[in-house]
């Protein structure tokens, strides 16, 4: 069985001949250190901050050329940014994306990281020109990446949570300020973001990606970041539309969130295909999400991305062994760590976690 009918067998949640194996992101210092060669550029939440389509190529080769030599069997592609899309350049050397998001480059990840945004008032939304997901360019690096990996590897789709996105374009404490004091315009901001997100889940499909990972978070350690009875009336719907025009398209839809996200459980499945993370270190186990869930969620993860940063070797396969034993027995398991493979992670320990899913991931699971 090669790579890509690995995933897609798990995707239904079937036994394949093995574990499949991958990550959502690996961080720019890591990427140069398993490949050998310098990156060609930083990268961002979402998209590349530029659309310089010979730089995305070059940033797309180096990260396939990672995935396979690590032998991962999917590969996750962000969004491009549309045609003729440059950013603000400020004097402080942050950047204004085409979200409204002020950005600075963390020299350490190699990264654009939040620093600030644009909307001061809920009325700087209103004016702002909103992308138009109908504009050439978005699925540039989708399309470019399946020309490369063919039939090869499975290709992932990554798009952002219109929630998570909200609190990221505003910041947290003006979403949470305005989510109170302007609960419609928050809703609309959501429900716009949603617009875009159904809107370029069309062209994802068209471009040839097998399903879709929908980043955000949802939790924090302690719980939902906001009352579930929010998740209820406003979140969830919005994902709802989602998901239905993935599967209108034929694609699989993965939620990912860190966090505690146990009281969202039932919730989420009755509406989403999978989860990603399932963060240990929230207390999500994922042996009992499989045990309540495993005949309709895909389960991604759930290797604590703490443990790759700092445990021993010894203690990532340890670990690596009982996420297997765990979620892998009737299929449906994706082995990746909780989040993705991090500049403070140690290479070692990323490496031992895909070596003992390939030694111990063989169905049928014997350990």
């Amino acid at each position: 069985m090669d790579k890509r009918e690995r995933v897609l067998k798990t995707l239904e949640i079937e036994e394949p001949d093995m574990v499949p194996i991958t990550e959502i992101d690996i961080e720019v210092p890591l990427i140069e250190a398993i490949v050998g060669e310098r990156f060609p550029a930083a990268t961002s939440l979402q998209t590349p901050i530029v659309a310089d389509r010979d730089l995305e190529r070059k940033r797309s080769d180096l990260r396939l050329k990672c995935y396979r030599r690590v032998g991962f069997d999917a590969i996750t592609v962000d969004l491009s940014p549309p045609e003729g899309w440059k950013p603000k350049e400020n004097p402080n050397g942050t950047v204004i994306d085409l979200w409204g998001r002020v950005l600075m480059l963390d020299t350490q990840s190699k990264a654009w990281v939040p620093y600030g945004t644009i909307f001061n008032t809920p009325e700087d939304f209103d004016d702002f020109e909103f992308p138009d997901p109908n504009a050439l360019g978005w699925t540039f690096a989708i399309e470019y990446t399946k020309r490369m990996v063919r039939e090869e590897m499975a290709i992932a789709a990554f798009i952002r949570d219109p929630f998570a996105h909200a609190w990221e374009i505003f910041t947290p404490v003006k979403f949470v300020t305005w989510m109170y004091q302007k609960p419609a315009f928050i809703k609309k901001a959501i429900e716009k973001l949603t617009d875009f997100n159904t809107e370029m889940i069309k062209h994802i499909a068209e471009a040839g990606a097998e399903f879709i990972i929908c980043g955000g978070d949802y939790c924090e350690e302690k719980g939902p970041m906001v009352p579930i009875k929010y998740f209820r009336d406003v979140v969830f719907p919005n994902l709802k539309r989602q998901v239905d025009e993935a599967h209108r398209r034929d694609l699989k839809f993965i939620k990912h969130t860190d966090g505690n996200v146990n009281p969202l459980l039932e919730d989420l499945a009755r509406m989403v295909d999978g989860l990603h993370s399932l963060d240990p270190t929230a207390g999500v186990d994922i042996g009992e999400v499989k045990a309540k869930y495993g005949n309709r969620l895909i389960l991604m993860g759930n290797v604590a991305v703490d443990s790759l940063a700092k445990k021993s070797r010894s203690e990532v396969i340890s670990e690596t062994k009982a996420c297997i034993r765990k979620a892998s027995r009737g299929g449906g398991h994706i082995l990746s760590s909780s989040n993705s493979w991090s500049a403070g992670a140690k290479l070692e320990n990323c490496m031992a976690m895909v070596k003992t899913g390939r030694r111990y991931g063989v169905y049928p699971i014997r350990i």
